[in-house]
């Protein structure tokens, strides 16, 4: 099914790169302008209904709240890393010499941050991709130029993951995911 507002998930990241955001609906459609390419929401209500049923699939989390006098946002990027990236909880499977991994929601969130992902692991020749079907997870180490295409082939293949991550480097020691 094709977006309806496709330039929207963009602007939204490229609005969340620096830092969260929060703000009345109409803040944030006011700040969103400078971006806007039509097929756009028409008020800051469908921007509001858009946020509700769409953010979370491109990587936005958005928590909405009351104050008495107006309703508030606040958005951020689930993804927690390319900037600053903190360590995974440690089950003491994965020891902490591999470095910091970038989680995704998504396919098209690991799309969208796919050139910081290359950049930040240029000097690395190997890179660990790993995704979580809910029944099964599956993790696969790659040269770090064949990235994208394996990101394709897995996303064609299984289009559905609960979460996406990715290690600088190889992980030679069996992945362990947080129970739940």
């Amino acid at each position: 099914m094709p977006l309806r507002y496709p330039h929207l998930p963009a602007a939204l990241l490229g609005l969340l790169e620096a830092s969260p955001w929060e703000g009345t609906p109409t803040e944030l459609y006011r700040e969103l302008e400078p971006y806007r390419v039509e097929p756009w929401p028409a008020n800051p209500v469908s921007l509001s209904l858009w946020l509700k049923h769409h953010a979370e699939a491109h990587g936005i989390q958005v928590e909405a709240h009351h104050t008495g006098k107006r309703r508030v946002l606040r958005l951020a990027r689930v993804a927690n890393g390319l900037k600053g990236a903190t360590m995974p909880e440690h089950s003491g499977t994965i020891p902490p010499h591999t470095a910091a991994f970038w989680s995704f929601p998504t396919w098209g969130a690991l799309r969208e941050g796919l050139p910081g992902a290359l950049e930040a692991v240029k000097g690395e020749e190997y890179v660990t991709l790993a995704f979580d079907l809910g029944v099964s997870r599956i993790s696969q180490t790659v040269p770090t130029g064949w990235l994208s295409q394996v990101v394709e082939r897995w996303a064609a293949q299984y289009p559905q993951p609960r979460e996406v991550r990715v290690w600088p480097g190889a992980v030679d020691v069996p992945i362990v995911w947080p129970l739940g």
